[in-house]
């Protein structure tokens, strides 16, 4: 399984380590649009390092941000984001994941009885652990029919 990670620029570290975490104890695959293009990268190196501070986007490089998301978010299975703040991209993530047939899954404490989330998240969980007991037990039901 493969997923688009979306959520919010500001706490990219953060869930950069959720990150690796799920992906190790849940053999999934996350894309994560801040660190798995190459030459994001190397700009998000910057920003975590205090190298860089401000992050400036012309019209140019919005076109391309974008279309490079939406090809990766349409080459995966679906998407997971954690909503802690609300984000502009992640809302239009959701959104596109939704025009795509995607299953959305949804992890949030403070958002997940939004009527909106309620509508467009194919699944929803308060938190990582519910997600992870989700996907495992998905995973049986998933070997017991190929059985």
């Amino acid at each position: 399984m493969k997923l688009y990670f979306a959520h919010n620029f500001n706490n990219r570290i953060k869930f950069r380590k959720i990150e690796l975490q799920l992906e190790k104890k849940l053999n999934i695959e996350l894309y994560n649009p801040f660190y798995d293009d190459l030459n994001r990268k190397k700009e998000m190196f910057k920003f975590d390092n205090n190298k860089k501070q401000r992050f400036h986007i012309n019209q140019k490089n919005a076109n391309f941000i974008v279309q490079r998301d939406l090809t990766a978010l349409a080459a995966c299975d679906g998407l997971l984001t954690i909503v802690d703040l609300p984000s502009f991209g992640t809302t239009i993530e959701i959104c596109n994941a939704t025009l795509m047939k995607k299953p959305i899954y949804f992890i949030s404490q403070k958002y997940i009885n939004h009527a909106w989330i309620k509508v467009y998240a194919t699944y929803r969980f308060r938190n990582i652990k519910e997600f992870k007991k989700f996907i495992i037990k998905e995973r049986k039901n998933e070997k017991k029919k190929n059985n």
